[in-house]
């Protein structure tokens, strides 16, 4: 979200132009949806799962460090292109265990309460970190800066504010789910 902000708010970019700057995020989203569907059952999840966030990680953290006139490939290009990957990883691993853990019975309700507790964590992180953000713009605007540096102060709180979430999920992948095995194995 706040990478569309900075993209038309900071950058001066037209709506189209912010959009075709997402456009490696579908595009390592599909590759890590066929990679991990292709290598799941010879991984262990909770290292597929820590590995993935660790990578996410990258994403805010570079947002956030970027210099004010960096070039979008120096930054930016990477942090859409490594955003969706720890969110693809977890989906397709949750869904492989509902389907292996909850019977044909109760799948579809299992499937329905995962998706919508994802929905209200998405909803929720978006609007913590929107707090983030318009805190420390209105903060950053009493210092006599530009309208567009206190925008910037207020995003990089907010990516900060995302790293420190993806790498809290890493800790619970990394203590949380240890015990988890390997999923996507054929049962006969």
């Amino acid at each position: 979200m706040f990478l569309t902000f900075l993209f038309q708010d900071i950058r001066g970019l037209s709506a189209t132009a912010a959009s075709i700057r997402f456009l490696p995020e579908p595009v390592t989203g599909a590759a890590v949806n066929i990679l991990i569907g292709l290598f799941v059952h010879r991984l262990r999840v909770n290292w597929a799962l820590q590995i993935s966030f660790v990578v996410s990680a990258l994403s805010p953290l570079l947002l956030a460090v970027m210099r004010e006139r960096a070039t979008y490939w120096e930054f930016e290009f990477p942090a859409v292109a490594l955003v969706p990957v720890a969110p693809d990883v977890l989906y397709t691993i949750s869904q492989l265990i509902i389907t292996a853990e909850f019977d044909e019975n109760t799948q579809a309700l299992a499937g329905g309460v995962f998706n919508t507790v994802a929905q209200i964590g998405k909803s929720v992180g978006l609007a913590i970190s929107a707090v983030v953000a318009s805190s420390v713009t209105a903060k950053a605007g009493h210092h006599g800066t530009s309208h567009a540096d206190n925008l910037l102060d207020g995003y990089r709180a907010a990516w900060w504010f995302t790293f420190a979430a993806t790498v809290a999920c890493i800790f619970v992948t990394l203590y949380g789910l240890r015990g988890l095995g390997k999923v996507g194995l054929k049962r006969d």
